[in-house]
């Protein structure tokens, strides 16, 4: 039997040396439900909090949020205490504490010093440093799913926000972030001592389109 030709082998090789395109965030329990980089007090008025999808609580105990700017560059912004639950339904609110930061009526169960970018992107990592959710404003930022969102840039109350958003919960996650974000003006940020509601069944743009309308 003839050799393989080295032409018809060259397609096998070059699958074997070329890396697989990065998984997609596995977020079936815990996701970013709202954030802003900017609000009216300027660039350090800015807020991330997370929701927890699921049915049962989850311990967010040592999980980390991470920002990146346009470049790429990462860094940690805060680290949760340990033994921190989160309930089915309910929300966990970091927000920036320094001069001229946060001034949402809400107040954060936790903050931190270092902004995030508007162009950068946030990510949410568990104690394995696994990407549990990720959401990004730039295709340079490290942390995005799918199609980027637009920079939130003006110094309004304003946050991006997951479908379906509001009292129903943030429960969309289709790995898209133009898809699974919309803009909710005034900003609608919750903590932990918020009404805990499960996740509505995600409906698509449409529902989200209406409840701009309405709120």
């Amino acid at each position: 039997m003839r050799p393989a030709s080295p032409l018809i082998l060259l397609p096998a090789l070059f699958a074997l040396l070329v890396p697989a395109a990065p998984a997609a965030a596995a977020s079936p329990n815990i996701v970013i439900g709202e954030f802003r980089t900017r609000g009216p007090n300027g660039a350090s008025d800015e807020f991330i909090e997370i929701y927890n999808l699921s049915g049962a609580a989850v311990n967010l105990g040592s999980w980390r949020v991470n920002g990146s700017n346009s470049s790429g560059s990462i860094a940690t912004r805060a680290t949760i205490p340990a033994n921190t639950f989160l309930n089915p339904g309910c929300h966990y609110l970091l927000a920036n504490n320094s001069p001229s930061g946060y001034s949402g009526g809400v107040s954060p169960d936790q903050t931190y010093t270092t902004g995030i970018t508007d162009d950068g992107g946030i990510a949410l990592l568990n104690t394995v440093s696994v990407v549990v959710d990720q959401v990004g404003m730039s295709v340079g930022s490290a942390y995005k799913e799918g199609t980027v969102l637009a920079p939130l840039t003006t110094n309004t109350n304003r946050s991006y926000e997951r479908l379906p958003g509001g009292i129903g919960g943030n429960g969309q996650d289709l790995d898209d972030n133009a898809s699974d974000f919309f803009v909710v003006s005034p900003s609608n940020p919750q903590n932990r001592a918020s009404i805990c509601v499960a996740a509505t069944p995600a409906t698509g743009e449409t529902w989200g389109r209406v409840k701009i309308l309405y709120r």
